[in-house]
């Protein structure tokens, strides 16, 4: 991918090459456009305020401007000196006409936008509903996530009838009393929408051990980030049993 588009930037010669997200291959694009003498624009830069400090330097020489969707990595760009501007998240505008229904007896689940997450997290999920038996259970995904092989997974391993929803993801979210998430992205997207939520993160070993002593950040929950104060419980834990306990005890909080 990275040769096939690289060739596209020296046949095509654009005057901006605008990078999103996933500096992976993103940051190495960019210092070949630099190289063509094309300006460079970063949109969702990489996340360095977590970890990956040294990337600076590399972004500095790289990127012409970044563009912040998120209030505390504008702040922290701007303060290392960065060409850097906010653009509003576009998420604040197009959930703003989302309304609640009354309040249901369903329990959103959104595990993840890996599928190898998604299996890892709903292990906790499995868990977890045995202490719920009087609630349904909604496992939101995305249309990408949900293969047919997926499905059979979840068929297979929920030996209870659970709800699973692809399409209409926003009116699910809606109609759930609260939602479990996983991801920094749905996580706002709950926020936005107004309603009660748990993150939670359930790592292996070795990632959490990174997490632990690498990790240059105290929290973890992107809602929390993005609006400066810890509105969400978050929980990471990679002992299954205690992270079960963790999200029962705050969830039974949530539902009365």
């Amino acid at each position: 991918m990275y040769h096939k588009i690289g060739r596209m930037l020296f046949k095509l010669k654009p005057e901006i090459f605008i990078a999103v997200a996933y500096p992976g291959i993103n940051l190495l694009l960019c210092r070949y456009a630099k190289k063509l003498g094309i300006k460079t624009v970063y949109l969702l830069p990489p996340q360095i305020w977590a970890w990956g400090t040294f990337r600076k330097y590399f972004i500095r020489k790289w990127v012409d401007l970044i563009i912040s969707v998120f209030p505390f990595e504008y702040r922290f760009y701007k303060a290392l000196n960065f060409k850097v501007i906010y653009w509003a998240n576009p998420l604040l505008i197009f959930l703003k006409d989302y309304t609640k229904p009354p309040p249901s007896r369903e329990i959103g689940v959104m595990p993840g936008s890996r599928v190898s997450q998604v299996k890892r997290n709903l292990r906790v999920i499995k868990e977890l509903i045995k202490n719920f038996p009087n609630w349904e259970f909604v496992f939101i995904l995305h249309p990408e996530v949900l293969s047919p092989d997926l499905t059979r997974w979840l068929t297979h391993e929920f030996s209870r009838r659970i709800k699973i929803v692809s399409s209409q993801r926003y009116e699910a979210m809606c109609r759930c009393r609260c939602i479990i998430t996983s991801s920094g992205t749905a996580s706002l997207e709950t926020a936005i929408l107004n309603i009660p939520q748990i993150f939670f993160n359930y790592p292996p070993f070795p990632d959490y051990y990174l997490f632990r002593h690498f990790l240059r950040i105290t929290e973890y929950n992107l809602t929390n980030l993005y609006y400066g104060k810890h509105i969400v419980p978050s929980f990471v834990f990679c002992n299954k049993k205690r992270l079960v306990q963790a999200i029962t005890q705050e969830l039974h909080r949530l539902l009365t």
